[in-house]
C-alpha cells in the first residue's frame, strides 16, 4: 500500500473549496492501492495531521489530529496538494515537495507560479499571438496613473481581479466608471497587485479539461457554464447552486469545438503544465470571437466543479481520474 498525504485548507481565500475538494478526492482514493493520510492546514499556515482534520478545519474539533512538521510529508509515498489559490496552487508548496523529493499530483513550480498570477500569464500568451480580452495590471503603487489611464482607454463593461487568486473571490462587474476605483480597493485586499480586464458582451463561458503530460494528453470538453448572474461569482459557485452547466456544451460550431480542445492543449504545453489543468474561453457566439480567460492548475474537485465533471465524459470515473493523477505524479522524473 501507498501512502498518499492529502493536504488541504491553507491561507488562501479559498480555505473552504480546498476543505470540499480534499473530501471528494479522500472519498475517491482507491484503498485497495492507497493509504489516505489527511495534513489539514490551519488559516495561518500551520499543519497537523490526523483523522480528524475534516472535522478540525470546519468547527475546531481537535480529536484524533496534532501538530505536524513538513518534513512528515517526506515519509509519503505521495502528495495530493488540495490546495487552491495563493500558497498552495501558485508555485510555494511545489516548490517545497520539489526539495525534499516527495512526489505530488499537478503542476511543477514555474507552470503553477505563472498560470496563478493573471497579468504575467496574459503577458506570455500576448507575446504567443492568442487572443485575449484588453487588460492593464498594476501593483498599489501605480493604482492612481493607471485608473486614469484605464478610464481613456478601455471600453465597459469592465472585470476588475486580484492577480492572484480564484473562486471568483474579489472579483468585480464594472459597468460605470464611477464604481471602478471602488471595485479595485476591494481586489487590493485579496492581493497587491490587481488586472482590469474588457468585459466581453453576449459571452459563453466554455472550460477544457485536460489531463496527462507532453506528448500523452488526455482532453475533455468543452463544457458551458451559465452563470445565474450577471458572472459566474462565488456565491454561484457554492452558495446558491444557481449556476447550470452544459456538459458537453451544445450547438458548438464544430469549428469552434475543435479549436478550443487544440487551443486547451496547445495552452497546457506553452505554460509548461503537468498532470491536470481547466483551461477556459470566453466566446461570443454572435461574433464568434473567442479568447483565452485563464489556465487553472489544481482546478475545483467539488461534487459540482467542472474539471472531475469533464472528465467522466470520457468514462473515467471520479475514482479512477484520483488514481490516474497519482500516477502521473509517480511519473514526473521518469
Amino acid at each position: 500500500m501507498k501512502t498518499v498525504g492529502v493536504v488541504f485548507g491553507g491561507k488562501s481565500p479559498e480555505h473552504k473549496i480546498s476543505i470540499i475538494s480534499a473530501e471528494s478526492i479522500v472519498a475517491n482514493i482507491d484503498r485497495d492501492v492507497y493509504t489516505p493520510v489527511l495534513f489539514p492546514m490551519d488559516r495561518e499556515g500551520h499543519l497537523f495531521r490526523g483523522d480528524g482534520g475534516f472535522e478540525f478545519l470546519k468547527i475546531g474539533k481537535k480529536e484524533s489530529i496534532s501538530p505536524a512538521s513538513f518534513d512528515e510529508l517526506k515519509k509519503m509515498d505521495v502528495v495530493f496538494p488540495a490546495l487552491h489559490g495563493p500558497f498552495g496552487e501558485d508555485g510555494t508548496i511545489q516548490g517545497l515537495l520539489e526539495i525534499m523529493g516527495v512526489p505530488y499530483v499537478g503542476c511543477g513550480v514555474e507552470s503553477s507560479a505563472l498560470n496563478m498570477h493573471k497579468g504575467l500569464f496574459r503577458d506570455v500568451f500576448a507575446a504567443k499571438g492568442i487572443s485575449q480580452p484588453q487588460y492593464r495590471y498594476f501593483p498599489m503603487v501605480d493604482r492612481d496613473a493607471s485608473l486614469n489611464e484605464i478610464r481613456d482607454t478601455m471600453p465597459l463593461p469592465l472585470f476588475v481581479k486580484p492577480c492572484r487568486g480564484g473562486s471568483s473571490i474579489g472579483i468585480s462587474r464594472v459597468e460605470a466608471m464611477g464604481k471602478l476605483q471602488d471595485a479595485v480597493e476591494t481586489a487590493f485586499q485579496f492581493d497587491d497587485c490587481v488586472i482590469v480586464e474588457e468585459g466581453i458582451d453576449i459571452t459563453e463561458e466554455l472550460e477544457v479539461a485536460v489531463m496527462g503530460r507532453p506528448g500523452q494528453l488526455k482532453v475533455a470538453g468543452p463544457g458551458q457554464l451559465i452563470a445565474g448572474d450577471a458572472f459566474y461569482n462565488y456565491d454561484d459557485k457554492y452558495v446558491n447552486n444557481r449556476t447550470h452547466f452544459q456538459i458537453p456544451a451544445e450547438d458548438l460550431p464544430l469549428e469552434i469545438f475543435t479549436k478550443i480542445r487544440n487551443l486547451a492543449a496547445v495552452a497546457f504545453g506553452i505554460t509548461n503544465c503537468f498532470g491536470l489543468a481547466r483551461v477556459d474561453f470566453l466566446y461570443n457566439r454572435n461574433t464568434g470571437y473567442l479568447v483565452l480567460n485563464e489556465i487553472n492548475t489544481m482546478p475545483g474537485f467539488t461534487d459540482i466543479s467542472m474539471y472531475p465533471k469533464l472528465m467522466m465524459t470520457t468514462g473515467m470515473s471520479f475514482s479512477g481520474l484520483v488514481s490516474a493523477l497519482l500516477e502521473l505524479a509517480f511519473q514526473r522524473g521518469r
